[in-house]
């Protein structure tokens, strides 16, 4: 897989929160699970994807998830919501699924280049997120940016140079680019962690939040 410095940051920032999720947990929208999986201690692990052909556990929407009210410990939710119609309803169903005083961990971009369509809707600032989550009732633990100014350019060109080369797809311009592309990523993650300026604090790939219902 190419580096990409949205993917390292969010592999890092989930694994930093993972604490708040255990017990029964369910991974909206995660496919089969296997991405993440390893970093959570969970007593049953239950994966909800709208697509049948990855062999989720329960095949359903975010938006209408068929589960019973205050059934689950746990909800992830990684890189999703911007792929919901209804982004509300689907924060509201998190809710409605939780038990009392269990925890979603959601993820979602600021920034992305279009992926995924014609299933691409939205994008979320750390305002925009607040508010959905107290529409529906969570009280927000925590919100985190992923990423800065720097690697947001970063992930910009890495993500063009991935799409024009069709790195994905070619093993030899793979492996030719890997090394230069890593590096500069590496680089603006660095970057970004020397930066403190107040310009600096307006950028970010995406966001973190942590809710409690």
């Amino acid at each position: 897989m190419i580096f990409q410095p949205d993917r390292y940051l969010l592999k890092k920032q989930i694994k930093k929160y993972a604490h708040y999720i255990k017990g029964v947990i369910l991974d909206a929208g995660g496919g089969d699970g296997n991405r993440y999986r390893s970093f959570f201690k969970f007593e049953k692990y239950l994966t909800l994807d709208i697509n049948p052909s990855i062999s989720p556990d329960i095949v359903g929407s975010v938006e209408d998830i068929p589960l019973g009210d205050n059934s689950i410990d746990s909800v992830v939710s990684t890189q999703v919501l911007e792929h919901i119609k209804n982004p509300q309803k689907a924060v509201e169903e998190f809710y409605r699924v939780l038990k009392i005083g269990g925890y979603c961990l959601l993820t979602a971009p600021q920034f992305s280049e279009l992926h995924e369509e014609p299933y691409d809707y939205f994008r979320f600032t750390a305002l925009g997120l607040e508010e959905l989550f107290k529409k529906a009732g969570f009280k927000i633990v925590l919100i985190e940016k992923r990423g800065g100014f720097w690697s947001t350019n970063a992930q910009t060109r890495i993500r063009y140079v991935i799409d024009l080369f069709r790195l994905n797809k070619i093993r030899l311009l793979r492996w030719i680019f890997q090394p230069f592309i890593w590096l500069y990523g590496m680089s603006a993650i660095l970057f970004d962690n020397f930066d403190k300026s107040r310009a600096g604090r307006k950028h970010a790939i995406g966001w973190l939040i942590i809710a409690q219902k």
